[in-house]
């Protein structure tokens, strides 16, 4: 037990930067993945054919910057200098958005559009290359099989508590009742906050000691080496583990875009502060929790658990819907608990299959698999996720005319459900396999210590 300590063991310098980058990164994410959308939705156009085309050509981007970032990683032997400079930049890019023209007439609805696809997609480039890219390179380096259940699902919580900081400090100036000013004033601040974080990490971060660059195959060689047939089949596993986070992105991918203006219009809970930062910090506490447990007992007993509890609490959060107009106390209650254990979910899958995925990473190869991860578990869930979503607004909106009287319905959170179904098929093949793996890594790593 004490060698496993020692060997999962991490300093206080490391664990400042996984904290705040990791946090600071995804107050920058969430903009991009709830803002920008609640933007689009509220002072650009309600149509989804709108917010489908902004989360999807953000993943394609954000999945390209992603390949590029990894190889240059890998290449170059650095891992600072692009995180710390990026973030600097990035926060640029989001106060640039305060510059976009609000509440356009009918025939400027489309050139905006294009317009704010556009920024979002530069943003994205930024981001995606220090965040995605270099500060998950940098986290592999650092992190070993031992803890990386605990750093994963403590990163996957950041979402979580960069949702609560934004909700909860910023959301009076991005609701129905926001003007152009207050989303000005929004952009501008939440820029600030990741560039500073930048500024931060240039004097706080150290790149892990060791680190030489590797230019054995040619940038082209690197840039698809994670996509390659041979490196596939030769990583077989690791590419499960990321299928397993692929089904349960795209099933978060169908609601999530659309969850504020769920909770505030079609549910018209007004007072959802409360009901909100119940599910942010059970969630959170509980995942961490979990985590820990994954660490002591193994994951393998969580995976089916785990997948049960995610559609459970989409199936609970549809069923709320009984209760809209009706019993307000009863609808935030039941809100609640189908929120906690959807919310709860996708962070604990962080846990059990990303922790996998950087356990299967060929030591040298770190940056360079940055590109499938995202690929699997961005690219493909912010298409195919927003798609399914606009199929069942647009079925539930048969005969609205105006965009602005569309609704975003309750049956969003049931196709989220039948999406994470699928899910038991990769975790039946990683519960299968990854427990060995754990067990060869984790000798490895004692015989180093000793």
């Amino acid at each position: 037990m004490k060698e496993n300590k020692k060997a999962g063991a991490m300093g206080g310098r490391v664990w400042s930067n996984i904290l705040l980058f990791g946090f600071i990164g995804q107050i920058a994410w969430i903009v991009e993945n709830m803002y920008f959308s609640r933007f689009m939705q509220n002072e650009i156009t309600r149509a989804p054919y709108a917010t489908t085309l902004l989360v999807a050509f953000s993943a394609i981007f954000a999945t390209l910057s992603t390949l590029i970032g990894g190889a240059l990683c890998d290449r170059t032997g650095k891992r600072k200098i692009f995180i710390s400079a990026g973030y600097v930049v990035w926060g640029f890019t989001i106060a640039m958005f305060a510059l976009v023209p609000m509440n356009p007439s009918a025939d400027r609805v489309l050139p905006l559009v294009i317009l704010v696809v556009a920024m979002d997609c530069i943003m994205s480039v930024i981001g995606s290359i220090s965040n995605d890219a270099a500060f998950n390179t940098w986290v592999t380096d650092v992190s070993n099989t031992s803890n990386r259940s605990k750093v994963d699902t403590v990163l996957a919580v950041m979402p979580l508590l960069a949702t609560a900081f934004v909700f909860v400090g910023f959301d009076p100036l991005t609701n129905e009742q926001a003007t152009p000013d207050d989303w000005k004033k929004f952009f501008v601040m939440l820029g600030m906050i990741t560039t500073v974080g930048g500024l931060i990490g240039l004097l706080l971060m150290k790149d892990k000691q060791g680190l030489t660059p590797n230019k054995e195959n040619s940038f082209i060689s690197d840039f698809t080496y994670s996509l390659q047939p041979k490196v596939i089949k030769e990583n077989k596993m690791l590419y499960w583990c990321l299928a397993g986070n692929m089904v349960s992105a795209v099933g978060y991918q169908v609601y999530i875009n659309y969850l504020f203006n769920i909770v505030e219009g079609t549910m018209k809970i007004k007072n959802y502060i409360i009901p909100i930062a119940v599910i942010i910090v059970v969630s959170a506490v509980g995942s961490v929790v979990i985590s820990a447990l994954m660490d002591k007992f193994g994951k393998k007993h969580f995976y089916y658990p785990v997948i049960i509890a995610g559609i459970s609490g989409s199936v609970i959060v549809w069923a709320s819907k009984f209760f809209i107009g009706g019993n307000e106390t009863a609808l935030i209650a039941i809100l609640i608990v189908g929120g906690i254990l959807l919310v709860g979910v996708s962070l604990v899958m962080a846990g059990l299959f990303t922790a996998s995925y950087r356990d299967y990473i060929p030591e040298g190869k770190e940056g360079l698999f940055q590109g499938c991860r995202m690929v699997m578990y961005v690219l493909v869930p912010m298409i195919i996720g927003p798609l399914v979503a606009q199929f069942i607004i647009n079925m539930a909106n048969r005969g609205v005319t105006n965009d602005k009287d569309i609704v975003y319905p309750m049956e969003l959170f049931l196709g989220a459900a039948v999406v994470m179904l699928f899910c038991f098929i990769p975790a039946t093949i990683v519960r299968n396999n990854q427990p060995k793996h754990h067990e060869e890594l984790m000798k490895e790593l004692e015989t180093k210590e000793d």
